[in-house]
């Protein structure tokens, strides 16, 4: 009977830590919604790829979601930057954990230069690696 009980007494101590789980899921999910809505955000794959972009971020910059969702970050930059040597140790800083902050230099949907204010987060596993990178934007700058 007690093998029973104590194992009664672990599963209720699972269901617990689960429903803590769960709860601090939904925390977390109601956080990033608040972000979501009051920012530009852009989130990349550590390849580069646009794998989310919010509704903020698209009327900022006159793009449609399916123009950016699965493209390579350089479409957002001028093709010459996209190809120096100045974005490649950009984007090896970022894969290596370094935070990236200040104002870049993007291009809008008409092909237009526009500077954002923005930082680049990147998302670091336990392990150290990094999974993805958040870019969270403040506005356009005119220069």
């Amino acid at each position: 009977m007690s093998f029973l009980n104590k194992r009664k007494q672990e599963l209720q101590a699972a269901l617990e830590k689960l429903e803590a789980t769960e709860n601090r899921v939904m925390e977390l999910e109601a956080d990033f919604q608040a972000i979501e809505r009051s920012v530009a955000l852009l989130v990349l794959t550590r390849d580069g790829l646009v794998d989310k972009v919010n509704d903020v971020f698209l009327d900022m910059l006159g793009y449609q979601r399916d123009q950016l969702i699965g493209k390579h970050h350089r479409v957002l930059c001028d093709s010459d930057y996209s190809r120096s040597e100045e974005y490649i140790v950009f984007w090896r800083e970022l894969v290596t954990g370094n935070v990236k902050e200040g104002r870049f230099s993007n291009i809008n949907a008409d092909g237009q230069q526009v500077w954002l204010d923005a930082r680049y987060l990147p998302v670091v596993s336990d392990q150290g690696i990094v999974k993805r990178i958040i870019v969270l934007v403040n506005n356009v700058v005119t220069q």
